[in-house]
């Protein structure tokens, strides 16, 4: 998605510099003098271009190219369970997501990360805080992408993905991404994954159900049929923890979680409903009890 609001803003001063520049070259060289303050005024929209450009899209959304809508309709499990006026707004906070990330492709022959890739990653944060004020991850604005399993500084072997929390850095392998996107339920989602650990990392506070116990891992595969051992084998690294895998299951698989892990399931539409969600929600439990 292009940003060029703040380039808009900045044409007429670009403008103003060249008109006084061919003044003085064709006319009167005291016209130099004019030039300065088009040049510092220009400067300064181009240094302040990320904070311009989010504060006009905020309140002016562009919106998601077609292609990239119709990918949230089909592969968007979340998205699809939402009526049209929340659609919207899941789609305009998915775009500012993109605008408000920082993107570092890495072995990209573009040097670009590519729409998809950003929009697969946009879409599961957005998921996570649809129902808050603040959707963005302000502790973890930085997101490196790879076309196929790295190695990192942390870990010197080839993994899918990664949050490293004193960077407030996320790194996805978009080979393994894109098949959790597409194939909701057959592949485990590394997006979902890291953003759940974001999530826990940003809201440490919320009443998270317990999930440390090792016969939790029993009833997290009975609910998608992944082991642990399949799931350590997509993200490339051992002792992963069960909460952000719960919260994976719990919008990926959202009946079955609620069927089998009906408490949790209450605990999880507490953190991440409206309020007036989770208490339907409740009040639909206690009907059926």
């Amino acid at each position: 998605m292009r940003q060029i609001f703040a380039n808009y803003l900045a044409a007429p001063f670009v403008a103003g510099a060249l008109f006084f520049l061919y003044l003085a070259w064709s006319a009167d060289s005291d016209y130099a003098r004019w030039i300065i303050p088009f040049v510092v005024l220009t400067a300064l929209i181009y240094t302040f271009a990320p904070q311009i450009n989010w504060w006009w899209y905020r309140r002016h959304p562009l919106p998601l190219p077609f292609a990239l809508r119709q990918l949230l309709e089909r592969f968007c499990v979340f998205y699809r369970s939402l009526d049209s006026f929340e659609q919207q707004r899941f789609r305009d906070r998915a775009g500012l997501f993109i605008i408000g990330t920082e993107w570092t492709p890495m072995a990209w022959p573009e040097e670009t990360v590519p729409p998809d890739v950003q929009l697969a990653l946009a879409a599961q944060a957005v998921t996570l805080t649809f129902h808050r004020p603040e959707f963005l991850f302000a502790q973890f604005e930085k997101v490196v992408v790879y076309p196929y399993p790295f190695p990192s500084p942390e870990y010197d072997f080839v993994h899918a993905s990664e949050l490293y929390e004193p960077d407030g850095c996320l790194l996805f392998s978009a080979e393994q991404l894109l098949h959790g996107f597409v194939q909701p339920g057959m592949f485990y989602n590394i997006g979902l994954h890291e953003y759940a650990k974001a999530f826990i990392l940003s809201y440490p506070t919320e009443p998270y159900p317990d999930f440390s116990g090792s016969a939790e891992w029993a009833g997290l595969q009975a609910i998608s049929q992944m082991s642990r051992e399949h799931i350590e084998s997509v993200i490339g690294l051992a002792g992963v923890e069960a909460l952000p895998v719960a919260i994976h299951h719990y919008f990926v698989f959202p009946e079955k979680f609620r069927a089998g892990l009906p408490e949790r399931a209450a605990a999880f539409d507490r953190i991440f409903s409206r309020p007036e969600d989770a208490i339907f929600q409740s009040s639909l439990g206690n009907e059926t009890a």
